[in-house]
């Protein structure tokens, strides 16, 4: 019975953290589009935002509920799980596209990232840290309105009210809140349940359910011959994920983080950063195809590796 009780809170959670994070992307851009937001802006920041949400929502409920190890993994696990699992796939499915537009968002996940390791040396984010994790997110939005950078062809409806767009936004940000709620329980206990420590939690069950969004979003993109679309959503999705939920999580709950995040997962997530650095220079075909395959290779590694038993 607690295994099946889990895994319907898990499952049903997971189901509105997608159908609630997709219908925020919807309304979000209509609502930027509606007042006059440039598209190259709701590409880079908007639907890369939007597809986080799950993950901001679950980080900051795990926060309030002082379950930092699930707070900070969720982060640390979705950055890993988006670059090699999700964008192994899209260079697996669609190995021609060129990744070259969300360039100059790279160096900046490289700064972010860096910025997350240092501040957890001392194995604590404080809410100091977490006002400058915003600040950062902050100037990389300035930073993307100011360059115009992104896709111009973000579609919308006008044909809807703005009331009905604000209803929905609404609707959807509650969505987010009960999906997270739901995921959160079902997947603490049944990660207990078989034995799961609550960090190894974070960055596999949660860090995998809440990476849905970026997942649908990607494959579809990529399915339709757009993997630089797919590229520039999972890098603009990993910085949000690296300032946004760490930053407005903390600013609220300082969070007390796991030495073992620190010392083999953060840098695990750093060696996957710097690796999706090599779609912006390898343009052959089939090589972008074979690194699309090491990368999906490394994301089984490591979670093997945690399951396996290192250091829970």
């Amino acid at each position: 019975m607690v295994i099946a009780q889990s895994l319907f809170f898990l499952i049903s959670g997971f189901i509105l953290l997608v159908l609630a994070g997709d219908k925020l992307v919807e309304t979000s851009v209509a609502l930027a589009r509606r007042w006059n937001i440039p598209a190259s802006v709701i590409a880079v920041t908007l639907i890369a935002a939007g597809t986080s949400a799950p993950e901001l929502v679950t980080s900051f409920i795990a926060g309030l509920r002082g379950i930092g190890d699930i707070s900070v993994g969720n982060v640390v696990g979705s950055n890993i799980f988006n670059i090699l699992a999700i964008a192994g796939l899209t260079l697996i499915i669609q190995p021609r596209s060129d990744s070259s537009k969300a360039f100059f968002s790279w160096p900046i996940l490289l700064l972010a990232t860096g910025l997350f390791i240092f501040f957890l040396l001392d194995l604590y984010i404080s809410q100091l840290e977490g006002l400058l994790f915003l600040l950062g997110i902050n100037a990389f939005i300035l930073f993307s309105f100011l360059r115009g950078e992104g896709a111009d062809d973000v579609e919308d409806s006008t044909e809807k009210s703005l009331a009905r767009r604000l209803v929905f936004f609404v609707l959807s940000f509650a969505g987010l809140i009960l999906g997270a709620q739901l995921a959160l329980r079902g997947g603490v206990d049944l990660g207990r349940y078989i034995g799961l420590s609550e960090r190894v939690i974070g960055i596999t069950i949660i860090s995998v359910g809440t990476g849905l969004p970026e997942l649908v979003t990607s494959l579809a993109a990529a399915a339709r011959g757009h993997n630089d679309v797919a590229i520039a959503n999972i890098v603009g999705s990993n910085v949000f994920n690296t300032l946004g939920i760490p930053g407005m999580t903390a600013a609220f709950f300082p969070l007390v983080v796991n030495e073992q995040i620190f010392s083999f997962d953060s840098l695990a997530m750093l060696a996957a950063t710097l690796l999706i650095g090599l779609c912006f220079f390898i343009k052959i075909p089939i090589l972008r195809r074979i690194l699309g395959f090491a990368f999906l290779s490394g994301y089984f590694l490591y979670v093997s590796k945690l399951l396996m038993g290192y250091q829970f």
